[in-house]
Formats: structure tokens, C-alpha cells, sequence
């Protein structure tokens, strides 16, 4: 994508809008960690202080810690012409404009194109190893309601994508741009594709945690969690790179609603 000029004012608007998308995104996650982790609570050792005090703490130290993401991602992304360049524009007053609107039409269709492409066939791997994992993530969040699974999806497009492209990628990006270029010039091809599948395998392993909470973590979780959510992260970060963060956030939620709102229905269950 030609991303439009961008000012060396740091773009506060758009670090508001994404910082709230980031706070419904996280929030989006909560009935199905509920239903999938609740019961791992009542065997937890009760905790040193009180409980509101402690979900208070944690409260604020997650915002804290999605302000730093966003203002760091944004920050850095000015200098290496990454960004959100659509939610930028419309925040400029540019959505009336043909160009705009030509981004956006663009933005969608190669994320809905790769997100439905990356889910059927991460589906049908899924489907696979059924029979071998019995107890996949995906087989038991199938259980649940579909308004649940639906919301984990826009978890999956909205946090982790400023998670993962616009915090990890554009900080590895831009260290490993450094590293490679004396001089401050924009990103190169070999900074990004090292941060691409540095940020892939770190996406990979994020999942283990959660996995664990519902499986034992063998060579082959690991070696799938690696696989499946690395080819995922790749193309979304090929997507952030060339289209912008809204390209890379559609496509993560289409995945995720092709593998675990349609998904389910394949389980045969």
C-alpha cells in the first residue's frame, strides 16, 4: 500500500482509537476464558492480598502495558512506514477521498482472501489431527456457544494483531533495521523478514500456555502450535507490511472465524 506522508507529530488520535480497540478486543476474550479456565481458579492458592486489590493491580498493569504497545508501534512505525494507514486517513478526514476508499476496498479483500484461505486450510489440518489430539484448543472451544467463539475471534483480530505486528514486529523490524543499516533509511527487505519469523515463532509458542490448560504439551503440541500459528503470523505480517494493520486484523479475524466458527460444524459432534 502507498501509505500517504507521514508527519513526524506522533499521531495521538490514532494511538486513542487503537488503544480502545485494543481494551474491547482483550475484553472480547473474557466469556470463553471463563468457560475454558474457570475451573483451574477454585485450585489456585488463594492470593496474599485481596482479590478485587489484586484484579485491580492487574487491570492497570495491562492498560499500562497496551499504552506502551501502542505508543511503541506507532513510534517506531513512523520511521519504518508502518502503521495503520486507513484508520490514520479516516481520522485525517481523507474517507471521502477515491484514493481512500481504493485502499480500503484493496485492505479488504486481500485480508478477507487470505483469511479465508489461511482458515480452510489450517481447518482442514485441524480436522487431521483430530484423531491424534484429541483434546486441540479448537475441539474444545467447539463445545462452546457460537456468540463466545465469535467474540474469541475478534480477540484474535484486534489484540493480538497489536500484539504481534504492531508492537513485536515493528520493534524487532526496526532493531534489526538498525543492525543492518548504519544510517536510519526505511525498513529494509532482510529487517522485516527477520522480525517477520522471529515475530511467527513467538506467536507460535504464545499459544502453548493456553493450550496447556486443556492438554499435556508434547513434541507434537509444540510442533503444531510452531506450524499452524507460525504460517498464520507469517502472512499476517506480510499483510501489515504491504496493506497496513487494518489489512492484517481482517485477515486474522476471517481465519478465526473460518476455523472456529465454521469449523466446529465439520467436527461432526
Amino acid at each position: 500500500m502507498e501509505h500517504p506522508p507521514k508527519s513526524q507529530r506522533f499521531p495521538w488520535r490514532l494511538f486513542w482509537l487503537l488503544f480502545v480497540i485494543g481494551i474491547l478486543g482483550a475484553l472480547a476474550i473474557i466469556p470463553i476464558a471463563i468457560d475454558l479456565f474457570g475451573s483451574v481458579v477454585p485450585t489456585a492458592q488463594a492470593p496474599p492480598i485481596p482479590l478485587p486489590l489484586l484484579i485491580l493491580i492487574g487491570v492497570v498493569q495491562n492498560l499500562a502495558m497496551l499504552a506502551v504497545m501502542v505508543f511503541v508501534g506507532l513510534k517506531l512505525g513512523q520511521k519504518l512506514d508502518l502503521g495503520a494507514p486507513l484508520l490514520e486517513g479516516w481520522l485525517a478526514g481523507n474517507s471521502v477521498t477515491n484514493q481512500w476508499r481504493a485502499s480500503l476496498r484493496t485492505s479488504l479483500k486481500e485480508g478477507l482472501i487470505t483469511g479465508i484461505g489461511l482458515g480452510v486450510v489450517l481447518l482442514i489440518v485441524l480436522l487431521g489431527l483430530v484423531p491424534l489430539l484429541p483434546n486441540l484448543p479448537f475441539v474444545t472451544v467447539a463445545k462452546l456457544a457460537v456468540w463466545k467463539r465469535l467474540l474469541a475471534c475478534l480477540y484474535g483480530g484486534l489484540y493480538e494483531e497489536i500484539l504481534a505486528r504492531l508492537f513485536l514486529l515493528t520493534l524487532i523490524a526496526w532493531l534489526a533495521n538498525k543492525a543492518l543499516r548504519k544510517q536510519n533509511a526505511r525498513l529494509s527487505p532482510a529487517a522485516f523478514w527477520i522480525s517477520n519469523l522471529v515475530v511467527a515463532i513467538l506467536f507460535g509458542l504464545g499459544h502453548l500456555p493456553s493450550a496447556s490448560l486443556v492438554m499435556p504439551i508434547t513434541p507434537l503440541v509444540v510442533a503444531v502450535a510452531l506450524s499452524l500459528n507460525g504460517i498464520a503470523a507469517v502472512a499476517f505480517g506480510v499483510l501489515y507490511r504491504k496493506r497496513g494493520l487494518e489489512a492484517a486484523m481482517i485477515a486474522h479475524f476471517t481465519a478465526d472465524f473460518v476455523i472456529y466458527v465454521v469449523g466446529p460444524a465439520f467436527l461432526g459432534t
